[in-house]
């Protein structure tokens, strides 16, 4: 992109700082979604995949804040994957852990 002298310096500055917010947001899912694998290579399958796991965690932020829990997201997943089929209300499951 740099040796291309037909685009305005500026607008190589706008490439970059957007490139570096795409770069930024791969880094947020790396760490703290909870993808262990893909089930298909293509396309529409790894977005899906990328999907549900933001909904899962915007899930689970949200109940965290529902409970006021001090644990952190992590911690909570934790939990519910442990007791996914447990019938235990989740103030309960929180403080047995």
């Amino acid at each position: 992109m740099t040796n291309n002298f037909d685009v305005v310096a500026l607008e190589v500055c706008n490439i970059y700082k957007n490139r570096w917010q795409i770069e930024t947001l791969f880094k947020w899912i790396k760490q703290n979604l909870v993808i262990k694998k893909l089930w298909s290579h293509s396309e529409n399958a790894a977005k899906i995949n990328i999907w549900i796991a933001i909904c899962t965690y915007l899930i689970v932020a949200y109940l965290k804040k529902s409970i006021k829990s001090d644990l952190s997201i992590y911690q909570i997943l934790q939990i519910l994957s442990i007791s996914a089929f447990d019938k235990t209300p989740i103030n309960q499951l929180r403080n047995d852990f």
